[in-house]
């Protein structure tokens, strides 16, 4: 049987949307991710500026706004009170010009010398400052203070940002593996939870898949969802039906049109017949009459067989279904098929390991074979056209069981069939080039005969040729995989050798 076209896809529609779903949800985290960093990066910005700028700001306020009044002495001994002198995370340092007032102890966790850290230009507004000492990031805060006799005290307060960057840090990390993490589950989760959504979808596939494989008539299933699955369902079994209502048309007129001329045809062979019989016929007149007979006769034979596709493909035609062996129905044709083979001096060889048990009617299956080994007879050259070292090897016929199915290969060394034809050849009267022109005989149906007998019995034909170096057809058929010898004609049990040569 042929592959199934729903398991070539790369990827399911069901791994499509869980990439889709995962991807967008990606985009989404990052941008949260994102947003959370640099909203916490603010916060905790914004916090120590507000710690710095408050402690500047009480120092100027509580001390240095009392400089006239307490003297310079007071203001620096209460500050020193005020701001203990032990290492912290933090410092304030009270400066005059070039001249250090009070500055706290050096930093520590990371240590950080406060003298290192060089003393801030004067400026008139107050400004926060970022600067790098030995590696360690710290962040300052100076405000000048304006005393009523004129001086200028810059307030310094400052902080190391070790702390703040070792929490965005962390903070970096847990998102990153939180995403991750989250990313793994989604893609999981989301692909087991798109089964049952899609399952509707697999079910009408397969449904799909097998209508019109064995008879007209069927519709997909209706799932009641109310959604858009459940119009395109309606759909579907609508085109369906327009489809079987154009191919009954086609059937019915294919079919009354090969009834209607097979009485004209009847009668006309039967009157020439007998104008046959009149004696003293000139020799024209008779020769005219024979050849207008045998186009009658040809054409009789195309009618007949326009009747046969229609009825298999309309499932119309009654198939006396038996189980035969196919690799005896195979090798008894060849037998009968002999003398055409002898004629064109070809050899037959027919490979066959075991019985091959199929379910179908042995003479629709004897048709297929005739046509098809008929057909590599014909257009095999025979006599001296090959060298003689490839004598013996013409057309094999080989039979044999792959799993579930019956293979059946008919393969000849005769003239091909070129690229361009091949996708065509089992169309109604379709020949290509010499290999399938009037002059060899045929009308362009056998093919197609093939092909409509292997389809009413779920099986499946292919052809593979090349211009010049002969052609295969391969023949498909499901298998019976235990069954009792056949006793119908032509596929009798019975002794038999797994090669047989006919020259």
């Amino acid at each position: 049987m042929s592959p199934n076209p729903l398991h070539t896809y790369r990827l399911s529609l069901r791994t499509r949307a869980t990439s889709w779903y995962v991807g967008l949800l990606a985009l989404a985290l990052v941008a949260c991710n994102i947003g959370v960093y640099v909203g916490v990066r603010t916060y905790l910005k914004l916090s120590l500026q507000r710690a710095l700028s408050g402690t500047a700001q009480t120092i100027a306020d509580d001390f240095l706004a009392k400089l006239p009044v307490k003297g310079e002495p007071w203001v620096l001994g209460e500050v020193r009170e005020s701001y203990s002198d032990s290492p912290s995370d933090h410092y304030v340092r009270l400066s005059m010009a070039d001249r250090v007032l009070f500055q706290t102890a050096d930093m520590r966790d990371p240590a950080i010398r406060v003298a290192d850290m060089a003393l801030p230009k004067l400026a008139e507004t107050p400004a926060f400052h970022r600067m790098d000492v030995r590696s360690h990031a710290v962040m300052t805060y100076v405000l000048p203070f304006h005393a009523a006799d004129g001086r200028v005290i810059e307030v310094e307060a400052g902080t190391s940002l070790f702390a703040m960057e070792q929490t965005l840090g962390s903070l970096s990390k847990i998102l990153s593996v939180a995403t991750v993490l989250t990313l793994i589950a989604a893609a999981f989760g989301g692909y087991w939870l798109m089964k049952m959504p899609l399952r509707p979808l697999v079910v009408l596939a397969e449904k799909a898949e097998n209508i019109g494989r064995k008879e007209l008539g069927e519709r997909l299933p209706v799932i009641p969802t109310g959604d858009e699955l459940e119009r395109l369902t309606h759909s579907l079994n609508r085109m369906i039906e327009r489809l079987e209502d154009s191919l009954a048309h086609n059937y019915r007129f294919s079919a009354d049109a090969s009834h209607e001329l097979r009485t004209p045809l009847t009668i006309m062979r039967g009157e020439m017949e007998e104008m046959l019989q009149i004696e003293n016929l000139p020799a024209q007149a008779v020769e005219n009459l024979v050849s207008t007979l045998e186009e009658v006769e040809r054409m009789s034979r195309i009618v007949n067989s326009l009747m046969t596709i229609t009825r298999l493909d309309a499932g119309g035609e009654r198939m006396d279904l038996q189980t035969l062996d196919l690799a005896a129905l195979a090798r008894s044709t060849m037998e009968h098929l002999r003398l055409l083979a002898e004629e064109k001096e070809l050899s037959l060889t027919f490979v066959s390991e075991e019985p091959v048990y199929i379910c179908a009617d042995p003479l629709r299956m004897k048709q297929v074979l005739v046509n098809l080994i008929d057909n590599a007879i014909k257009y095999t050259p025979g006599g001296d056209f090959f060298d003689a070292a490839m004598q013996g090897n013409d057309i094999s016929v080989s039979v044999r069981a792959v799993g579930d199915e019956a293979h059946l290969e008919i393969t000849d060394r005769g003239a091909g069939i070129s690229e361009e034809a091949l996708p065509f050849v089992f169309d109604r009267f379709y020949r290509a080039d010499y290999a399938r022109s009037r002059v060899a005989g045929g009308a362009g149906l056998g093919l197609a005969i093939v092909k409509s007998i292997v389809a009413a019995h779920d099986g499946s034909v292919s052809i593979t040729s090349a211009a010049g170096r002969g052609t295969t057809v391969s023949v498909q058929l499901p298998r019976v995989v235990s069954a009792m010898a056949p006793t119908t004609q032509d596929g009798a049990s019975g002794d038999r050798q797994s090669r047989l040569h006919i020259v």
